[in-house]
């Protein structure tokens, strides 16, 4: 850590203990302010930069996809093994039985809330890329 971002992190933790004197005086933000000779606008600013550093921490990674740009797909001769809190159906199916890689139906991968259709012509490296950010979220 650079000594900018040392600053910014001690300065941070200084607002964030103002927050909570403010919070316990039982006072509003302005009346607490003006007792305290606290300027609105700094208190205002820097608990908003104390809620962006706590969105960055609490929030997961962003794992880019990039789509090919070949539209022909190749042969699937190898598909990863989902992690296990994957669930995969093979939407051609009622039973939702495994998918059959031999099979050219679309497939469905779910994990908690998310699920992603994917269709039967979706090439492997994409097939791969979606599982590799469901992995890694």
């Amino acid at each position: 850590m650079n000594a900018t971002q040392t600053l910014h992190q001690a300065t941070l933790a200084k607002w964030t203990a103002v927050f909570q004197e403010q919070k316990d005086s039982g006072l509003t933000i302005k009346e607490w302010c003006s007792q305290n000779d606290v300027s609105l606008h700094s208190f205002y600013y820097w608990k908003h930069i104390a809620k962006e550093e706590y969105l960055k921490s609490v929030m997961p990674k962003i794992v880019p996809l990039s789509i090919p740009s070949d539209p022909v797909p190749s042969p699937v001769a190898e598909i990863p093994v989902p992690a296990p809190e994957l669930e995969l159906y093979n939407l051609a199916n009622s039973n939702n039985s495994s998918p059959s890689v031999s099979d050219p139906v679309p497939i469905s991968i779910s994990m908690g809330d998310i699920r992603i259709e994917i269709g039967s012509s979706a090439p492997e490296s994409l097939i791969s890329a979606i599982i590799g950010a469901l992995r890694n979220a």
